[in-house]
């Protein structure tokens, strides 16, 4: 390999360090904007208990600034619904 080769490979690893950096560091600061509850039941959310974080549903909407926030039972009531609906609409097609 060349010394042109080698320094242009250090460089893409250099900007891809730095892309990667930028992206855990806006998505820390998005984990403070997170609800202290689901927003469907608003069922309490512990930001400190490993297994609530493991386990709900964070879904950040870049375009409009905000962070919304699930329970496992929620998230899983809402994909049955659009499941029926997806079934249903397939249906009326056939």
């Amino acid at each position: 390999m060349t010394k042109a080769a080698k320094k242009i490979q250090r460089k893409i690893k250099k900007i891809k360090k730095k892309q990667a950096e930028r992206d855990l560091k806006e998505k820390i600061s998005l984990f403070s904007e997170i609800e202290d509850c689901c927003l469907v039941c608003e069922k309490p959310f512990d930001k400190k208990n490993k297994e609530m974080v493991q386990s709900w549903y964070v879904i950040v909407r870049k375009n409009q600034n905000k962070v919304n926030l699930y329970c496992p039972e929620c998230w899983d009531r809402a994909n049955s619904l659009i499941k029926e609906i997806k079934e249903e609409i397939n249906a009326k097609k056939s």
